[in-house]
């Protein structure tokens, strides 16, 4: 019976040794850190719908932000001073994804009061998403549609808005 004891506290043993023998694995790993110029947002020349006559009836004037073309619909007709889109410089590290976004679309206010039109659109010259070049530039524009009431009163209309560049 000893003999049984012992093989069976032996096969214990040995049983115990194997299982208790702890294992333990390596390995690396990089850690990274970016650091990115801070954007600069700069504007070079504002939008201007220019001139234009005021009819009967109501009518729009566009600005198509990639051509600069002018197109007058209903009561509205093209005159003299031709517009243009704005243009804005965004101004970044090279590649740098970005999203172009607009604040409230403006009501552009009559000097003297009196009067206003609406802004109905901001249109921009690409998509919202966009990469700057690999000089770090971004050459965007802005055209729009300009409400034009009938019989309009004349005199010259401005207002604000706010484009914002942010970068990931």
């Amino acid at each position: 019976m000893n003999k049984i004891v012992l093989r069976a506290v032996s096969a214990l043993a040995l049983v115990m040794t194997a299982a208790g023998t702890a294992q333990a694995a390596d390995s690396n790993a990089v850690a990274d850190a970016a650091v990115v110029q801070p954007l600069q947002l700069v504007n070079t020349r504002d939008l201007e719908f220019g001139a234009m006559l005021s009819g009967a009836t109501d009518g729009t004037m566009v600005v198509n932000p990639s051509t600069d073309a002018r197109t007058a619909t209903g009561g509205v007709t093209a005159a003299g001073t031709a517009g243009h889109a704005a243009q804005f410089f965004t101004y970044g590290g090279p590649l740098q994804f970005v999203l172009v976004t607009r604040g409230p679309l403006p009501v552009l206010q009559r000097q003297g009061g009196g009067a206003s039109m609406n802004v109905s659109q901001l249109v921009l010259n690409g998509p919202v998403f966009r990469y700057l070049s690999t000089a770090g530039v971004l050459d965007l524009r802005v055209g729009g549609t300009l409400q034009v009431g009938a019989n309009q009163p004349s005199g010259n209309y401005d207002g604000d808005y706010t484009i914002t560049v942010t970068y990931f």
